[in-house]
């Protein structure tokens, strides 16, 4: 009798905003591991669904010699290894149901590899390429896009429930919202309530104050061409709140890209930092102070060649910063990753007391971050 072993093939395959804070804001300011959806060798060891030896002792079901010629109804290889169904003496003649090498041939039910051959599902490199969910280097989250139509002027802010789905228009502010300076306390393009989503949107020159989030809310696909005050900032008031920046990338920041002044979370996934003083402070001087989170997936990075930086934390607020997949389009020297404050609710310039990973602040390990020329 052959025993025919089924194979299983296991596949495997991550914004920041600034809100205007109530005092000053503090100061200046990727997606499976390579290997893919299987290891090398596909959806079983080499020798197909189970170890030499197979379901039974060498000699299968019965002593040497057995129902059958020595090798019984498991010889040495089991129910699937070299070998096949039935090996060397097996029910029938040398070769078994088929020829030596069991029914497909050395290897299995499939070819030595597994189902597809080295590399498992898709082959060597996996579902994604080494570098995250963009291929070997994760550049390609830069690539800039074009608007379509003619730009769209907001004179007043745009305030979003639900869902707002840009359509790739380009919007620029006009009237009240025509600055495009760093001075504090400007209003938004966009003003987003609890739960909404703002999507597929391109805000240009001028900018005013980007957009605001006012508790949990999610940025899908939005790219800031030349960012005035700030990108986006989160406000809002629950430790629980998230906001989700997803795809889309920010320009041409004098000072920060994404300020947090409320509590919670911010998480920035699949997205482009290009020419900027910091992509995201927690506010060092806010009237109000909170803990904040911030994690970075996926992140292309080119920096300006001087005082830029990637996140700064408030280390006496336990504030924490998380980062993976950071890929950095400069010499070493050139950012710093992570720094390190002592936040105040008076308004004064909070100090920095450290840079770098510590484990507690500032969580990342060297593999995490990679430098391209």
């Amino acid at each position: 009798m052959l025993v025919r072993t089924p194979l299983v093939v296991v596949s495997a395959g991550l914004f920041l905003f600034a809100c205007a804070p109530s005092a000053v804001d503090g100061g200046t300011g990727g997606a499976s591991a390579s290997g893919g959806a299987s290891s090398t060798g596909g959806a079983s060891n080499t020798g197909g669904a189970s170890s030499t030896g197979g379901a039974s002792n060498t000699g299968g079901s019965s002593n040497t010699g057995g129902a059958s010629s020595t090798g019984g109804a498991s010889s040495t290889g089991g129910k699937s290894g070299t070998g096949g169904a039935a090996n060397t003496g097996g029910a029938t003649a040398t070769g078994g149901a088929t020829s030596t090498g069991g029914r497909v041939g050395t290897g299995g039910a499939a070819a030595t590899g597994g189902r597809v051959g080295t590399g498992g599902a898709v082959g060597t490199g996996g579902a994604t390429s080494t570098g995250g969910t963009s291929g070997s280097s994760n550049a390609s989250l830069c690539t800039w896009p074009t608007y379509s139509g003619s730009p769209t002027s907001v004179s007043a802010t745009i305030s979003v429930s639900g869902n707002y789905d840009g359509g790739m228009k380009r919007f620029v502010g006009s009237g009240n919202l025509g600055g495009s300076g760093q001075a504090e306390g400007q209003d938004p393009l966009f003003d987003l309530k609890d739960g909404a989503t703002l999507q597929n949107v391109i805000i240009g020159n001028p900018a005013a104050d980007g957009v605001h989030c006012n508790g949990t809310c999610t940025l899908k696909n939005v790219w800031w061409e030349d960012v005035g005050e700030d990108a986006a900032t989160l406000k809002g008031s629950s430790s629980s709140q998230v906001m989700t920046i997803d795809g889309g990338g920010a320009q041409k920041a004098s000072d920060k890209v994404f300020q947090h002044n409320g509590p919670g979370t911010m998480i920035i996934k699949n997205f482009c930092f290009q020419d900027f003083g910091k992509a995201y402070r927690s506010c060092g001087n806010c009237s109000t102070q909170n803990t904040r989170h911030v994690e970075f997936h996926n992140i292309y990075v080119i920096p300006r060649s001087t005082s830029s930086a990637m996140a700064g934390m408030n280390s006496n607020y336990n504030d924490t910063a998380k980062f993976s997949l950071i890929t950095i389009k400069a010499k070493v020297d050139d950012l710093t990753i992570c720094d390190r404050y002592t936040g105040n609710n008076s308004g004064a310039e909070p100090t920095k007391n450290g840079s770098g990973a510590d484990g507690k602040t500032c969580i990342y390990a060297a593999s995490d971050i990679t430098w391209v020329p």
